[in-house]
């Protein structure tokens, strides 16, 4: 039984580590029917934009049929009855009466100011729920693709962190093994060891960072990834076309879907203005009817007028409806002024949005341009910190170094390495916000960028591990 439950443990571990490693494309496809904000806004541009024809109904004609069945029932007493020549009362003494009424209404706006007003604010809202739904689409992109390049910064810092923690554990082993045999003073073995201690606690800060931003993506997608692609050292550094930064910024107040949908927004409240003042504007509609009424006897009796006892009656008219407004208690005047100044709210709100969009954009080209250099400047410290490193530890062996200056060396190379992670990523994500910002980013740009993922994970740096892929772009 032992025997069974160890195999299956041991087949359960290969699954794990042959598991199929999810890349960029594959998480966002698994957003775009799994996120939950992204959804809401599919289902409100849709709840938006029967705006329109709910409004364009009221401008179309309108028709009703109404059915008002009646029975009566009459009853007569006294002597004094008319008679025919034959003798036969004219009247009954009881009489019961069938009868319905049918009734065809059509009514057609032939004037309405407000009606038309409200059918060019929800033209306006339709329009602006459109661009809506696609800056929610280019923040699913950017959302996407800052939690996966999260969890692989993450991962990267927890390789560096792991390299780290063996790094000091080594030096540990040596300082302890010296100090048995009275090389080293004890001084020296509680100074390896605090720096040991601390690198375990970065260590298990590290593998925190990494389940916590797991979480995040599975908050977006609502799957739980064990293995991402990670991103390739050799990536090209990519500067952003045009090389100006005045260019892009034309380009987002042109293009940004956030500054259109703010611009509908601001038609559609110029609209309602116009609709509250239509409360001071007369309206015309035109209404025709038919009428078709049928009545019966049935007591046996003849009337009068008709020897069967039963009568049709069919009425028609036409109609013009003028209402003219006189008063209405400063009512209308009131709704004018509230949606003027809700209009002018929308106008400030446009203002904020162009701010804040020129802000993003000029930020995030400058923040491509700074993370190319920082990158290469990350790869040289990286090199550099490795190299004096090494100088100390042989230095510290023939005992004209320090313990403190190898194991704060050793500390440096540890942050050279994740400050070269943040700064990958940061780039990265700094050509999403240029794009969307300027209203751009697109499909094809998160393919560009998956190109640069692969399946196979970065291996762990130790210490003396080089960045040996120094490129020219």
């Amino acid at each position: 039984m032992k025997i069974r439950i160890i195999l299956l443990s041991i087949l359960l571990l290969c699954s794990q580590l042959t598991a199929h490693a999810a890349d960029l494309i594959e998480v966002f496809q698994q957003a775009l029917t799994s996120d939950p904000t992204y959804q809401q806004a599919i289902a409100q541009r849709l709840s938006t934009k029967q705006g329109v024809p709910i409004n364009i109904a009221a401008l179309l004609p309108n028709l009703s049929i109404t059915a008002n069945p009646t029975v009566t029932r009459s009853a007569f007493s006294g002597n004094n009855f008319d008679t025919n020549v034959a003798g036969v009362p004219l009247t009954p003494r009881n009489n019961t009466n069938l009868g319905y009424t049918l009734a065809l209404t059509a009514t057609q706006t032939v004037f309405d100011f407000a009606k038309f007003a409200n059918v060019a604010n929800a033209l306006a809202t339709s329009k602006g729920a459109d661009a809506t739904l696609n800056a929610a689409l280019q923040s699913l992109m950017v959302r996407v693709s800052s939690a996966y390049f999260a969890v692989l910064k993450d991962e990267e810092n927890l390789s560096y962190s792991e390299a780290s923690k063996l790094a000091f554990a080594k030096q540990l082993d040596q300082i302890k093994q010296q100090y048995d045999v009275g090389l080293k003073t004890i001084t020296d073995v509680y100074t390896a060891q605090a720096s040991y201690d601390s690198a375990v606690a970065t260590y298990i800060a590290a593998e925190n960072a990494v389940d916590n931003d797991k979480e995040n993506l599975r908050v977006i997608t609502g799957k739980y990834y064990h293995k991402l692609s990670a991103l390739r050292d050799e990536f090209p550094l990519i500067t952003p076309e045009p090389v100006n930064i005045d260019a892009w910024t034309k380009i987002a107040e042109q293009q940004n879907w956030l500054i259109k949908a703010s611009q509908y927004n601001v038609d559609a409240s110029r609209q309602i203005i116009k609709q509250q003042f239509a409360g001071h504007l007369p309206t015309v509609d035109l209404e025709g009817t038919l009428n078709r009424v049928y009545s019966k006897d049935i007591n046996g009796y003849n009337s009068i007028n008709d020897p069967s006892g039963t009568g049709t009656t069919t009425n028609r008219a036409i109609a013009i409806n003028l209402n003219v407004p006189l008063f209405s208690g400063g009512g209308v005047i009131a709704n004018t002024n509230q949606a003027s100044y809700n209009y002018q709210v929308a106008q400030q709100q446009l203002e904020q949005t162009i701010r804040n969009t020129i802000n993003t954009t000029r930020q995030s080209y400058l923040g491509i341009l700074s993370g190319i250099s920082q990158i290469k400047a990350d790869k040289q410290t990286i090199k550099s910190t490795i190299s004096s490193l090494e100088g100390l530890e042989a230095s510290y062996q023939v005992g004209t170094e320090t313990l403190v200056n190898v194991l704060n060396q050793q500390q440096k190379v540890f942050q050279a390495q994740t400050e070269y992670a943040t700064d990958r990523y940061a780039y990265v994500n700094s050509i999403l916000a240029l794009k969307q910002a300027a209203g751009t980013l697109r499909f094809d740009d998160l393919r560009a960028i998956n190109a640069w993922l692969a399946e196979k994970a970065r291996p762990i740096v130790n210490k003396h591990t080089e960045v040996h892929h120094e490129n020219h772009y």
